[in-house]
């Protein structure tokens, strides 16, 4: 039989061995009452207040990927630090109690993210063309596990293409034992294509 991938949720950031030095994590505000759930594994864009949103499927340059859920004020008034994920319109209002994320940026890093369908690349040879090339990121409906804190974000790998407006270049996939490239959630090494940065430098499309 098959091998099923197991699912990780979302980006991960991926530091293989022999590659120190690469850009640190940086705490990263999210404005208050922002309206969607934030995720370890959920890709960010940068805004121009200094503060960062989910990065859109297909639509967004990418600021970095969340790797920790730092701080934020509940519902009940309780500071609550190193949670699962932050609920949607989490609101603040002093500095102190400000919604914080813990962000890897994508600028020189590289992450893994798995991919959505086993019916795109059915062989290896397809897997193998796929290094080099772009595709997006998708959210499928219901994926997100806010319990466990997974988010659902995935490598939509039929979009795979050399166009350069699409936001994550593929370096390869991941060789482990586990994982399989002809199944669904095969895990890819990827970095931005497409960045955002706050200011508004950056680019605009990858290559």
């Amino acid at each position: 039989m098959p091998r099923t991938n197991y699912q990780f949720g979302g980006l991960r950031w991926h530091t293989p061995e022999g590659t120190a030095g690469l850009p640190q994590p940086v705490a990263c505000t999210v404005a208050s009452a922002y309206n969607t759930d934030l995720l370890v594994g959920d890709p960010v864009k940068a805004i121009n207040d200094g503060t960062v949103e989910r990065a859109g499927a297909g639509t967004d340059g990418i600021y970095g990927v969340i790797i920790a859920i730092l701080q934020y004020r509940n519902s009940d008034g309780v500071l609550v630090r190193n949670g699962r994920y932050v609920p949607a319109n989490t609101t603040w209002t002093a500095h102190a109690d400000r919604t914080q994320v813990l962000v890897a940026p994508a600028r020189g890093n590289y992450f893994l993210i798995q991919s959505d369908d086993a019916t795109t690349l059915t062989t290896m040879a397809l897997v193998r063309s796929a290094k080099g090339n772009n595709a997006d990121h998708i959210y499928p409906a219901n994926a997100a596990n806010n319990a466990l804190g997974l988010s659902a974000c995935i490598l939509d790998i039929s979009t795979v293409n050399t166009t350069n407006t699409l936001q994550w270049r593929i370096h390869d996939v991941l060789e482990q034992p586990g994982n399989d490239p002809l199944q669904t959630r095969a895990t890819y090494i990827v970095y931005a294509n497409v960045l955002s940065n706050f200011g508004g430098v950056g680019s605009n499309t990858g290559v």
